[in-house]
C-alpha cells in the first residue's frame, strides 16, 4: 500500500508543472496503465453534448464508436467503475479483440461531484484485484483534479487571449477618429488662447483629457507590441540629465501648479546613457505622473539624478500616499494598481516602464512606507566611450 502512496505521490508532483490538456491526458494514462500494469488506455471527455475520446495509447481506439448506453458513459453518469470483460463488448468494439483485450477497466472523472469524463485502462491480464480498484478511485481523484487544473488554465488563457485582442483592435480603431478629434480641439484651443471666460476653461479642460485619452491609447498599443515583440527600439547615445529637464518641461505644461525639482547630484559629469530617447522620456514621464497622482498638490515630487561605479541612478520620490509591501511586486504587473486607492487608469504604466527599463539592460525598484511617499530607482548602465 505504501508503495502504491508514494506512485500516485509522484504522479502528483508531476501535475504541479504546467501542461498542455494532451500532455495532462497522456500522463495520467501512461501513469494508470502502470498502476494496474494494464496495457492500453484511453480519456473520454463530455464537451457540450458530446462524450468523446480525446486520448489513447493505441489509434486504433479513436474509431472505437461512443455509444449513450455504453459503459464508459454509464461509469460517467453514475460515477461508479465499471469492470467489463471484452467478451460483453467485442460486437460493439471488434477493436478490442484486435488488440487481444480481455478486461476494460472505466474509472469515473469528476471535480466537486461534477462528472468531467472517464479513464478507461484495458487490459490483456487478469481482472483487477479489490485493493487495484481503491487505488485506481484514489487515482481516478487526482486524475480528475489535474484535468481539471488543465481545463481552467486553458479557459484562462483563451480569456486572456480574447482580452488583448478585443484592447489591441479597439486601440487601434480608437487612434484614427482620436487624432481628428485632438486636431480640432487644438485649433480652438489656439484660436480661444486669449479668452479668460468660460469657453477657454472648457477648451483648456477638452484639450487636458483629449491627451490624456491620447497617450491611454498609446500605451495600449505598445502593451500590445511588447506582448508580440513588435515593439522596437532605436538606440543612441543619450544625455540623462536633459532627458530629465525635458521630463520637468512636459510636465509643467500638464501640472503647471505642481512643484517638480530636479536634483543634479553628478555635478555636471557625463551622464551618457544608450537608449531609446523616445521610449527613456516615456519611462519618466510615467514615472513623475504616477508620483504626482499619488501625491498631494501642495508637496514636491523630486527626480534625482546620481551615479555609481558603472550605472546611473534616478530616484522619482513623492510624499504621497506610500506603497504597502505587499504591493510590491505587483505593481510592476499589467493591470495592476495600488489597492485601496481610487485612482484611474488601468494599471499598465508601470508595466511598460519595466518592460523598457529590462530591454535597456536597465532596472526599476521601489522603496515606500504607507502614508510616507514612496521613491522609484531606475539603474541604467552608463555609456562605456
Amino acid at each position: 500500500m505504501k508503495n502504491i502512496l508514494a506512485k500516485i505521490s509522484r504522479f502528483s508532483l508531476k501535475l504541479l508543472v504546467p501542461l498542455t490538456a494532451q500532455e495532462s491526458y497522456a500522463l495520467i494514462v501512461a501513469e494508470g496503465v502502470k498502476l494496474i500494469e494494464g496495457d492500453y488506455g484511453s480519456i473520454m471527455i463530455r464537451d457540450g453534448n458530446e462524450f468523446k475520446r480525446v486520448y489513447t495509447t493505441s489509434p486504433i481506439l479513436y474509431h472505437s464508436r461512443v455509444r449513450q448506453k455504453a459503459y464508459s458513459y454509464r461509469a460517467y453518469v453514475q460515477k461508479k467503475i465499471f469492470i467489463v470483460p471484452t467478451a460483453k463488448t467485442v460486437r460493439a468494439h471488434p477493436e478490442l479483440k484486435v488488440l487481444g483485450m480481455k478486461y476494460s477497466i472505466h474509472i469515473p472523472l469528476s471535480y466537486k461531484n461534477e462528472s468531467i469524463g472517464v479513464l478507461i485502462i484495458n487490459s490483456r491480464n487478469k481482472a483487477p484485484t479489490k485493493q487495484e480498484l481503491e487505488n485506481l478511485k484514489l487515482f481516478g481523484s487526482m486524475a480528475s483534479l489535474a484535468i481539471r487544473k488543465t481545463q481552467l488554465y486553458e479557459e484562462t488563457k483563451n480569456a486572456l487571449e480574447t482580452r488583448d485582442h478585443f484592447i489591441s483592435m479597439a486601440s487601434h480603431e480608437l487612434r484614427t477618429p482620436l487624432t481628428s478629434v485632438s486636431g480640432y480641439i487644438q485649433l480652438l484651443r489656439t484660436k480661444l488662447a486669449k479668452n479668460k471666460g468660460s469657453e477657454g476653461r472648457w477648451i483648456e479642460q477638452l484639450y487636458q483629457e483629449s491627451q490624456r485619452l491620447e497617450n491611454l491609447v498609446k500605451e495600449l498599443l505598445e502593451i500590445n507590441r511588447i506582448k508580440e515583440g513588435k515593439l522596437n527600439y532605436f538606440l543612441k547615445i543619450c544625455s540623462l540629465r536633459e532627458t530629465l529637464l525635458q521630463v520637468k518641461k512636459i510636465i509643467g505644461f500638464s501640472f503647471p501648479d505642481k512643484e517638480i525639482i530636479l536634483e543634479d547630484k553628478i555635478n555636471g559629469l557625463a551622464d551618457n546613457v544608450i537608449a531609446d530617447q523616445d521610449k527613456i522620456l516615456q519611462v519618466f514621464i510615467n514615472l513623475v505622473e504616477n508620483a504626482i497622482k499619488y501625491s498631494s498638490e501642495t508637496t514636491p515630487v523630486r527626480m534625482i539624478l546620481d551615479s555609481e561605479k558603472y550605472v546611473f541612478v534616478v530616484h522619482i520620490k513623492d510624499e504621497g500616499i506610500g506603497i504597502s509591501k505587499k504591493e510590491y511586486k505587483k505593481i510592476f504587473e499589467e493591470y495592476q494598481q495600488v489597492k485601496d486607492h481610487n485612482k484611474e487608469g488601468l494599471g499598465f504604466g508601470l508595466f511598460l516602464v519595466k518592460n523598457i527599463l529590462t530591454k535597456l539592460n536597465g532596472s526599476i525598484k521601489v522603496r515606500s512606507k504607507v502614508g510616507k511617499g514612496t521613491t522609484m530607482e531606475v539603474r541604467l548602465p552608463k555609456a562605456s566611450i
